[in-house]
């Protein structure tokens, strides 16, 4: 078994021999838009199942049309290539990475237009630094045509700035702020705000991917009877509460502090260890919702 798997317009070929040529829309202009998808390794079953896949194609599927990224295959046919990196990968939780993108013509109406795909995977195994610290970044960030909704590649270019001021700060995480100073997302990830009993993260309209993982979480707890909050969140509402991260990768990541400020998680720690565990539970397919939101992967 090897542990990277592509499967490239088709097939499954060794990592190295997946190219595109630079004059490919992908590499001229970034015209590509992805989703990150989870599968765990059910030892009964002795197969994958995958964390919410059917969200993740709509998703995939909503940002091509909103990044007019033309698709040639059926959701149907994604699904087959996504078996078929699993099967690659045997028996561990793994991460799978779809990718739409096009191959020529500066939009899907153009004469030449062509689109294609990529699938890479690998085996993943969530892991939380002893003390995870945030900055705020400098930088705000400004939603074009397509917005926050497209899961882009050429959107995730600014990450590559706020990368960069990460590492001069020397900590885990950073934050960034929209065009209206309020608090957007962390570096691939989404924003929760842990209160007793109290989950709070900003609105869609702030600017903000709908993170899959945290409408997982906010199902979790709705029906666990904690309060939902969805509305715009000021940055130092970062600085007072516990503040968790939500991403495919890493599940759910409490953080110790946001630009030095260590928030009151005295009365959240126990809201806070109750969603970490329902989530761990649900996609370890132990809890009563893993149904509805595990399906295997053939």
């Amino acid at each position: 078994m090897s542990d990277r798997v592509m499967w490239f317009n088709g097939a499954c070929v060794p990592w190295e021999d997946a190219r595109v040529h630079v004059w490919d829309e992908l590499a001229l202009r970034g015209a590509n838009v992805f989703e990150g998808i989870t599968a765990f390794w059910n030892a009964g079953d002795q197969g994958h199942e995958v964390l919410a896949g059917a969200a993740h194609l709509d998703r995939l599927y909503d940002s091509a049309r909103l990044a007019d990224i033309p698709v040639l295959m059926t959701r149907a046919e994604v699904r087959t290539a996504l078996g078929e990196v699993a099967a690659q990968l045997g028996g561990s939780d793994i991460y799978l990475r779809p990718t739409f993108y096009a191959k020529r013509g500066r939009s899907a109406l153009s004469l030449d237009s062509e689109g294609a795909m990529y699938i890479g995977g690998f085996p993943f195994r969530p892991a939380t630094p002893p003390a995870v610290r945030a900055i705020v970044s400098s930088h705000r960030r400004f939603g074009g045509p397509i917005g926050a909704q497209a899961k882009s590649g050429g959107s995730y270019l600014d990450f590559r700035v706020f990368e960069r001021e990460r590492v001069q700060h020397g900590v885990e995480h950073v934050f960034f702020l929209n065009d209206r100073g309020h608090v957007a997302e962390a570096d691939g990830a989404a924003v929760l705000l842990v209160g007793d009993r109290r989950v709070t993260t900003p609105s869609v309209d702030s600017g903000v991917l709908d993170s899959i993982t945290k409408r997982i979480v906010l199902d979790l707890a709705g029906r666990l009877g904690y309060r939902i909050e969805e509305r715009p969140v000021l940055r130092d509402e970062l600085y007072r509460a516990q503040v968790v991260l939500a991403g495919t990768l890493m599940g759910l990541r409490p953080v110790d502090s946001v630009d030095g400020h260590a928030g009151d998680g005295a009365a959240a720690a126990e809201t806070t260890a109750s969603l970490i565990d329902e989530y761990s539970r649900l996609c370890r397919g132990e809890h009563p919702l893993a149904p509805a939101y595990l399906d295997p992967l053939r």
